[in-house]
């Protein structure tokens, strides 16, 4: 006769061990791949130019630490999965005057400005984020306030609590394999 506490002993291993090789494909396999959007911007910003500002974007949104997006500088058009910057200079609150002095120095103005970027997965739209920020208007590139609105931006667009997260799945067309 068996004994039917070694017999369930060995059927509980033997049911664990399945459990276990059971879920060490999904432990092995690989990540899902980021996908890379280009980047582009519609227009300049005052120390920038539109390519030099396609660069500086590119750089800020890798900043931002998204896992599933990768970023380049879009060249040769638009690209079917990218995100378009725009870019509009505000108003100054206390009217157009920019220089002081008798010798017309310029200075660095505090410039209100609206960002937009808009997500576009094959081609087609997705969403849109917009943001008031205010920049350095003289320091271009190394400005922290336009760096800090770009990585917010991104965040607001792509990261885990963003908008394009937010749309409804039954929305969203299937992203192609890259």
């Amino acid at each position: 006769m068996v004994d039917n506490s070694k017999l369930a002993a060995s059927c509980l291993a033997l049911i664990v061990w399945a459990a276990l090789l059971s879920f060490l494909p999904f432990a092995f396999s690989p990540a899902a791949a980021a996908i890379t959007l280009k980047v582009e911007a519609s227009n300049g910003l005052p120390g920038l130019n539109r390519a030099d500002l396609s660069c500086y974007l590119a750089s800020h949104m890798a900043e931002a630490s998204l896992a599933d997006w990768r970023f380049e500088v879009a060249e040769n058009g638009p690209a079917p999965d990218r995100v378009e910057w725009s870019f509009k200079l505000n108003p100054y609150a206390g009217g157009e005057v920019r220089r002081s002095g008798t010798q017309g120095r310029s200075f660095h103005v505090r410039r209100p400005i609206t960002i937009e970027a808009r997500l576009y997965l094959n081609g087609e739209y997705q969403v849109t984020v917009e943001k008031q920020a205010i920049i350095d208007e003289g320091s271009g590139r190394n400005d922290p306030h336009l760096a800090e609105a770009v990585g917010s931006v991104t965040q607001n667009l792509l990261g885990p609590s963003g908008a394009y997260h937010a749309v409804e799945i039954g929305h969203r067309p299937a992203l192609r394999a890259r």
